[in-house]
């Protein structure tokens, strides 16, 4: 007797396909099915009796004897895909490894063996610690949320370890997210070195063998601890007992394309499913997290000190109003020399790579502008390209303007490699560190540049935003802050937000071991409020403002929002179809949701498509949702869809 199988099949269309099948199928498994011409890898979500279709095609091959993926994990992607409005087939495989989409075989090729050696700590954690480690302990086996926010240095990692060898204790797995690749390997070497226990990583810059190896190893429970970025919420976990979120506050556990998840919010769903507690620590909170602390949904556990008794670094400004087109300015240099001198290490931290961001005519201020996007070009002196940071074009730049013919075409400003050649004049004898995405491109250079850093001889490590988190570098002691102003000049209504913990962040990697270290933060803007909360360490303090702000505003965490977005090489085409769904959401009636827009987005043009925006916004998360359920179930009415690429962004970020 044949059976009726309900799978899910990875395309953008918000439905699952029934199929006959006269093998032995469980739910949870893989089957290769035909799908209009072709023939795809589909997972089973149900097996029914009967179905509202009439001609169905049959299952050629049933790929897996046991589920790939288990009831609880097959119940947390339905309800991501629920709740973000994506279709499930594609939520499926964000969660799947790349060799278990195109159907190849469920089998570890190798065994991430146990750590070689492990050490017990040789020393008391401090009281604070001890607070947060058996609070935390006391809640596993029951869902609990808990911020854990300690200032930079305090030893939020030892936390993680010594709450994590209790879970393991217990026979439980434990998830590791982080927010950057980077970070993942200093991570790992800190986990590998304390818990006998097999440790696996998912993260972009494996191979497919490892990331499927790895996922295999979750799944089957070897791995009692599973660290990675954003994408390893979605591991198989039978015994998941504890999930720790580093650097909550972090905007890189919010996917941006195709399928728009948060990681951080989700882990929050995936611990209530499993009746486990959630902790997400950092130095600088999200206001969503402190919110939901203010609403006593989760508990705040507080390290105020610095773990071996160090200092938190002072911090001061340098006004830069009165310096014109330098990038470091004199007392800036002379800082540095003194710490040089002493042997120590100096941090520079410009969030811009490449060499300059304008390269523009001195004659008639032509600009180089990318053909295909509505942002200027970059010029990167090292391989004399101007570059688009958008869409990835690349030009040869002019020796002559193209309007005035004139050849006095320059550069203005400064990105990470002209920052490098400006302190090799000021410090030819002194080692430079470039760490951005340019240097760290090859496999191994970043943890190369580590290695250089960790090995505690004096020189100077100029980077951008990677290098504000997270990293424990012991001999630094001084840390310049360059071109922050921006955003203070952002059209994002997060970006202060974003701006106080970076340079909190940032901070924090000065003086962590012993003597107290100095930050400097160069501004045209010294009078702005901001800096009075980052220069005492009053992140709390600040966050309460920018919280009472937002609360006036009804703008996020005080309002649910979501986003929906447009494109096409034909601008009208684009601004037409949001028009058209503005007509579909009105004829729905769900008075408590505003619509605003539709609007250009703030670069218009990337990549040859114009974007425009409308966004949804409501006090009533429920109204929200049934709001968007209602769109997409219509959504095939809409005549320009075909015409244009739109998606639906829940609780977007920008």
């Amino acid at each position: 007797m044949s059976l009726i199988l309900e799978v899910a099949i990875p395309v953008p269309l918000n439905k699952t396909f029934d199929y006959l099948c006269n093998q032995k199928a469980t739910v949870g498994a893989r089957v290769k099915v035909p799908f209009g011409r072709k023939t795809v890898i589909g997972v089973v979500l149900t097996i029914k009796d009967k179905s509202d279709f009439e001609k169905l095609k049959s299952v050629e091959e049933v790929v897996d004897d046991t589920p790939i993926l288990d009831q609880p994990i097959l119940d947390f992607l339905l309800w991501s895909a629920n709740y973000y409005h994506h279709p499930i087939g594609e939520v499926i495989a964000t969660a799947l490894p790349k060799n278990l989409r195109i159907g190849k075989e469920a089998i570890i090729k190798k065994v991430v063996g146990l750590p070689l050696k492990t050490n017990e700590p040789d020393f008391e954690p401090t009281e604070e610690q001890t607070n947060a480690i058996n609070t935390i302990i006391g809640a596993l086996g029951k869902y609990h949320g808990f911020l854990l926010h300690g200032v930079t240095g305090s030893g939020k990692t030892e936390v993680y370890l010594r709450i994590a060898q209790k879970a393991l204790n217990q026979g439980k797995q434990v998830l590791v997210l982080v927010p950057e690749i980077g970070l993942t390997p200093q991570m790992v070497s800190r986990f590998e070195s304390r818990l006998n226990t097999r440790i696996v990583s998912i993260h972009s810059q494996r191979n497919e063998t490892q990331k499927l190896d790895a996922y295999l190893m979750a799944k089957s429970g070897e791995a009692g601890v599973v660290l990675g970025t954003r994408s390893a919420i979605f591991a198989p976990m039978p015994n998941l007992g504890l999930i720790i979120i580093d650097e909550e506050h972090d905007s890189s556990f919010k996917q941006q394309s195709s399928f728009r998840y948060s990681a951080r919010d989700l882990s929050f769903v995936r611990a209530k499913q499993a009746n486990i507690p959630v902790v997400l620590g950092t130095a600088t909170p999200s206001l969503e997290m402190l919110k939901r602390m203010i609403d006593k949904k989760i508990t705040r556990l507080t390290l105020a000190k610095r773990a071996n008794g160090a200092l938190l670094p002072k911090v001061s400004l340098l006004d830069m109003r009165t310096e014109t087109g330098v990038a470091l300015s004199a007392l800036l240099v002379e800082k540095m020399k003194q710490y040089l001198k002493k042997n120590k290490q100096v941090m520079l931290f410009i969030n811009r790579r490449g060499y300059a961001p304008v390269y523009f005519c001195t004659e008639c201020d032509w600009k180089a502008q990318c053909d295909h996007c509505d942002t200027g070009m970059i010029y990167h002196r090292h391989i004399n390209r101007l570059k688009c940071h958008h869409c990835g074009d690349e030009k040869i730049p002019q020796s002559t303007c193209p309007d005035c013919n004139q050849a006095s075409l320059e550069v203005y400003g400064y990105g990470t490699e002209r920052l490098e050649e400006t302190l090799c004049s000021h410090f030819p004898d002194t080692a430079i560190i470039r760490i951005d995405r340019d240097t760290t491109r090859r496999k191994k250079s970043f943890e190369q540049h580590l290695e250089q850093i960790n090995s505690g001889k004096p020189c100077i490590i100029v980077g951008t935003q990677m290098l504000a988190k997270g990293h424990d570098f012991s001999n630094l002691a001084m840390v310049g802050v360059l071109d922050i102003d921006g955003g203070l000049l952002s059209s994002n209504f997060r970006a202060t937000e974003y701006l106080a913990q970076l340079l909190i962040q940032v901070s924090g990697r000065a003086g962590r071991s012993g003597d107290q270290g100095e930050v400097a933060i160069q501004t045209r803007y010294p009078e702005h409020p901001i800096f009075n909360f980052v220069l005492s360490n009053r992140y709390t303090q600040y966050a309460g403002i920018l919280l009472k702000q937002r609360n006036q505003a009804m703008m996020p965490p005080y309002a649910q929002y979501a986003l929906l977005c447009a494109n096409a090489k034909d601008k009208t085409l684009a601004e037409a179809f949001l028009n058209e769904a503005v007509t579909l959401l009105k004829r729905i009636q769900i008075d408590s949701v505003e619509l605003w827009g539709p609007v250009a987005n703030t670069i218009e043009k990337k990549s040859d498509y114009y974007y425009f925006n409308l966004y949804l916004q409501s006090n009533d998360r429920k109204a929200l949702h049934q709001l968007l359920s209602t769109f997409n179930q219509h959504a095939h009415t809409l005549k320009l869809k075909n015409k244009v690429r739109w998606y639906l962004d829940i609780d977007p970020i920008e």
